[in-house]
């Protein structure tokens, strides 16, 4: 079984935890110094890619339930462990990056290591509510008899009787050359064969009935396909994008799991609530100014507050027609936005105080100045601050998205506020306009 202390030990391989910041820099871990007399360099990127897998493999599984309290651990009674409905499932995984994987038959290695970590792992775990499960990229052969492990309801009678006959002959082949002195053969299959005919045959049987074979999994180079995929909430042109961001934040999180800076268990609520706020972040990358070019109705008449404060500085017709143009343009984008996607209101709401935050500033200091001066003096102060909102804000206050491209949502939203005095132009504006 997988010690929780180490990333892997696919191919042999052992990648201590803390020698990575995340899995991505696994992929800088692609080479393993071997026989120092020639200096043969191996490549150990399949080691690096068999524990990825595991990672990826356990997302991929999570997205499947649904049950609310479903969830994964890596690398802890096994490579991937389910828990969901009160039941629990292990899963060992077997990845190869050949282009031909080699087949699961009745001697393959990856078979007894499979087994020998399941036997170690019966005393942690409630036979009746677990299921183990071997993931193979490669198939089951044709004829083998272990094709019923991939059927859950076919009989296991005929398999137990081979899996019993295959492992008493590699123990004694084992025993026989070692009598003679030669040198004794399947080393890498002994503990798992071993360690089968040591169970007592009804816990054999009862074992094979909750194995499942799963022959012909996707590779990790398909899994950000699949993963798009299961996002099937999101446009088909965010799918992708998201499932990229998805895993690298699992990553991440795994990652974690086995540093110990968060519990080993990851739940499907964390992930579900990671799936939401990608959708937000691409939400707002993707902001088109749709209101830029487009004019207000020949009869629409703002909110009376809006003349209001502009009437209080003195202002001209130009800075009027000019307020109101913007305020229906800022009007409309917020309420197309709210229509399209709720989740945009919590951002709007965050991007009014950032604006309103730099009025303030500036509003402050503003009635400092203009403690001394006469009234008519105020009020060209306030036509400052006024066209301030149009012709230098938009360029000195960060946009609402990255992608945002529309100077008048920023003019336009200081007049929204404006109307509802949240902010104003005038120093003494709340006191002029009390009523």
């Amino acid at each position: 079984m997988a010690s929780p202390d180490f990333l892997g030990w696919h191919s042999g391989i052992i990648l201590p935890v803390g020698k990575f910041a995340s899995l991505a820099a696994l992929g800088a871990f692609v080479q393993v110094m071997d026989n120092t007399e020639s200096n043969t360099v191996h490549d150990a990127s399949p080691a690096a890619l068999g524990f990825y897998y595991q990672s990826q493999f356990a997302l991929l599984t999570l997205l499947s339930q649904t049950a609310d309290d479903a969830a994964v651990a890596v690398e802890r009674l096994d490579d991937v462990e389910l828990k969901a409905d009160g039941q629990k499932l292990l899963f060992q995984l077997k990845h190869s990056v050949q282009e031909n994987p080699p087949s699961v038959s009745l001697a393959s290695v990856a078979l007894w290591k499979t087994i020998r970590v399941w036997i170690d792992a019966l005393p942690l775990v409630s036979l009746a509510d677990t299921t183990f499960h071997l993931v193979s990229v490669g198939k089951v052969a044709d004829n083998s008899p272990l094709q019923v492990l991939c059927d859950t309801h076919a009989d296991r009678d005929v398999l137990l009787k081979a899996l019993v006959e295959e492992a008493a002959r590699v123990v004694e082949e084992r025993a026989s050359a070692k009598s003679a002195g030669d040198k004794v053969p399947h080393g890498p299959r002994a503990a798992g064969c071993e360690a089968f005919l040591a169970l007592d045959a009804s816990v054999r049987l009862s074992l094979l009935r909750r194995i499942h074979i799963q022959q012909e999994s996707v590779t990790i180079g398909q899994i950000p396909d699949v993963v798009s995929k299961r996002l099937h909430i999101l446009p088909k042109e965010q799918r992708l994008k998201a499932a990229e961001r998805l895993l690298a934040w699992w990553d991440q999180q795994v990652i974690y799991t086995l540093c110990g800076k968060r519990e080993r268990v990851i739940q499907r609520s964390e992930m579900e609530h990671s799936i939401s706020s990608i959708i937000a972040q691409l939400e707002e990358e993707k902001l088109v100014a749709e209101f830029d070019l487009v004019s207000h109705p020949e009869d629409y008449e703002a909110d009376g507050m809006l003349y209001r404060q502009i009437a209080l500085v003195d202002g001209k017709g130009s800075d009027v027609s000019r307020a109101v143009r913007e305020q229906w343009r800022a009007k409309e984008q917020r309420s197309k936005w709210i229509v399209d996607n709720p989740q945009m209101r919590s951002k709007i709401a965050g991007y009014d105080a950032k604006l309103a935050e730099h009025w303030s500033d500036r509003h402050v200091q503003m009635a400092e100045d203009c403690e001394d001066l006469d009234a008519s003096q105020v009020r060209a102060k306030g036509l400052e601050l006024l066209r301030w909102t149009h012709e230098f804000a938009p360029n000195q206050v960060e946009p609402i998205a990255p992608s945002w491209q529309g100077h008048y949502y920023v003019r336009g939203t200081f007049q929204v506020l404006a109307i509802d005095l949240q902010v104003g132009w005038h120093a003494d504006y709340r006191k002029l306009l009390k009523d």
